[in-house]
Order: structure tokens, then sequence, then C-alpha cells
């Protein structure tokens, strides 16, 4: 059965804060793993990088604008704060599922984890791709895991091995139909009439408070 979705622009933006500092070789190639991930579920994305303090925020111009519905907070934190988080010990990530109507949903991955497993010969750009599409489509379509593909629920050490070897894990076309409706509803939400982007300083700096 043909997808009516299939021919529409679904986009997505993915606002960028990088508080692990990592190395933007590591970065750049995960947001291309990403990317293509998401290309393949008939979604494109837009990285756009922000800064991680107010002093910094001049140097980040493309950041400065407000954000839409379509538009995820993507957070890469180190260990310092990860450490203060309640998530799971196996986790290299975590988001939650967010109203569609909602401004700059957030995602995060615990970079620190990552960077354990580059230690043991797996490619952290790679993984940390991987990682990031898994949690934005928690984002997007709910909690849920698979038995196969980048929704695993776990990722053993085959499954690493993979993805380093630069085997990509993909969307089901089920997720890759889900992915494209929830994008396209959030691209037609409206921008809300407060600023996003205040709110989300403001905001950040309270829930960072103290790592």
């Amino acid at each position: 059965m043909n997808d009516p979705t299939r021919g529409l622009d679904a986009k997505l933006i993915l606002r960028v804060y990088n508080y692990a500092r990592i190395d933007p070789e590591i970065l750049g190639g995960a947001e291309k793993v990403a990317a293509a991930i998401f290309e393949k579920a008939g979604v494109r994305t837009a990285w756009v990088g922000c800064s991680v303090s107010e002093a910094e925020s001049q140097a980040y111009p493309d950041c400065q604008s407000d954000m839409g519905t379509a538009d995820l907070v993507l957070r890469i934190l180190p260990q310092r704060m990860a450490k203060k988080l309640r998530v799971s010990e196996e986790a290299l990530g975590f988001a939650q599922p967010c109203p569609e109507n909602e401004p700059a949903c957030e995602l995060s991955v615990l970079y620190s984890r990552i960077e354990g497993l580059m230690f043991t010969g797996y490619r952290p750009d790679r993984i940390l791709g991987h990682v990031i599409a898994h949690e934005v489509a928690h984002v997007l379509i709910g909690a849920g895991h698979s038995e196969e593909g980048i929704m695993l629920g776990e990722w053993s050490r085959p499954v690493l091995q993979r993805i380093s070897w630069g085997l990509e894990l993909d969307f089901s076309n089920g997720q890759s139909k889900q992915l494209r409706r929830a994008v396209l509803r959030r691209t037609k939400s409206p921008v809300p009439e407060v600023s996003t982007q205040a709110n989300l300083i403001a905001r950040q700096a309270n829930d960072l408070a103290g790592y």
C-alpha cells in the first residue's frame, strides 16, 4: 500500500548542546550517521550547534531563533552531569514522549558511557549517531522497543560491533511511517508566542544547577 507521507517534506531540527564538549569530528560524524538513518525513514534533519553557557551564546548565532514544535533539544552530557540522573547503569541515553504541541522537547545522551565503549574498540561516532536516532524516536513515537533494528531495548556487544563496522540499524517500515507522520504533525503545529529560546536557557540553568 502506498504511503502518502512519503512524498511530503518531513523535516526535524535538532539543537545540539554539547555539554560534554566532545571532539567536533566525532560529533559531526555522529550527526551524519543519525541523519542517514532518518533519511532512510523519510525524515530530513537539520543540526544546529548551541551554546552551553550564556557567555558563549553570541558565538552560536544560528541557535538564537525561537524554537517550534519541530525543534528538538539534544543534550550531550558528561559524566559529572550523568551520574546525578536516575537512569539504569546500561543506558546510553534517555528521552520521554513529548506532546506534539510542545516546542523544544528534550533528549539526552550519556556520552561518558559511549566513551567507555570506545576504549574497548567500538566507534564512538557511529554509536553516538545510533543513540541519538533511538532517543529522538522515543520523543516522537513513544517509549516502546522492538526485537530488532535501531529500537532494540538492549544493545549487545555483537550489535555494537555491527554498528562500529558501519552496518546501520534502521527503523522498520512501520516505525518509519510513524516517524514521518509525527514530524509532519509537529511541522503543522503553531509556533508559540512566547520566546522558547529564552525559556530554554532559564529551564536548563535550573535543571543543571549544581552539576
